[in-house]
């Protein structure tokens, strides 16, 4: 198993964050998660206890969403050293609607001061034009095999849509040792064999209506 990586056209970030809330019995700190595409291609990704005890899954999720953002940050920053320009504005999908209204919404209500710090934060990033947050059914959360355990089918499928899969590559003097010189593929054939061998996953587009 192992991540399989192609190459994209597409020069956009975008990023998934999730979070269980409270699912530790222990102590009743949430797990954060996120992971972090560039085109089709996964770059970063994490899955993180949270230091403090989250007191809504809005604000478990928020949290989520600010690790994420300043990740997404982070990886702009390098592509602009790099000279790379990124044709799309950055994106970072959340299945929490509050937690995606909280990231526009400019009042501070007294339940959320706590969170303050994190708010500024990745409201800033969405004024500045720099960063959008948007909402997506559970369903489609690719970060959800970060946070929390799942069903097995689920689990297999948001693995596939990550992009790990199973990479199995031929060793040459083997298979020229043990196959029948006159039944040898020619290279287009080689090529067109081989990238049907690798099981090509892509990330999940989510339309946004």
């Amino acid at each position: 198993m192992g991540l399989i990586m192609k190459t994209s056209k597409n020069l956009q970030i975008t990023g998934y964050a999730d979070s269980d809330w409270a699912n530790d019995p222990d102590d009743r700190r949430s797990t954060s998660g996120y992971c972090i595409f560039f085109g089709d291609n996964p770059v970063s990704w994490s899955s993180k206890k949270q230091t403090t005890v989250a007191r809504s899954s809005s604000e478990a999720e928020y949290r989520s969403v600010a690790n994420a953002t300043a990740e997404v940050m982070w990886i702009e920053s390098l592509l602009k050293e790099l000279q790379v320009k990124l044709n799309r504005k950055s994106i970072i999908w959340c299945d929490n609607l509050s937690t995606v209204h909280l990231t526009a919404n400019p009042i501070l209500h007294s339940r959320t001061k706590h969170m303050e710090l994190d708010m500024y934060f990745v409201r800033e990033q969405v004024n500045k034009g720099n960063l959008s947050v948007q909402h997506l059914p559970s369903t489609y959360q690719i970060a959800d095999t970060l946070t929390k355990p799942l069903s097995k089918l689920n689990f297999i499928r948001l693995r596939e849509k990550l992009g790990v899969g199973s990479c199995e590559i031929r060793s040459d003097e083997s298979s020229n040792s043990s196959e029948d010189p006159t039944q040898q593929l020619t290279k287009e054939e080689e090529q067109e064999e081989h990238q049907t061998s690798l099981a090509i996953f892509q990330p999940l587009k989510v339309t946004n209506q």
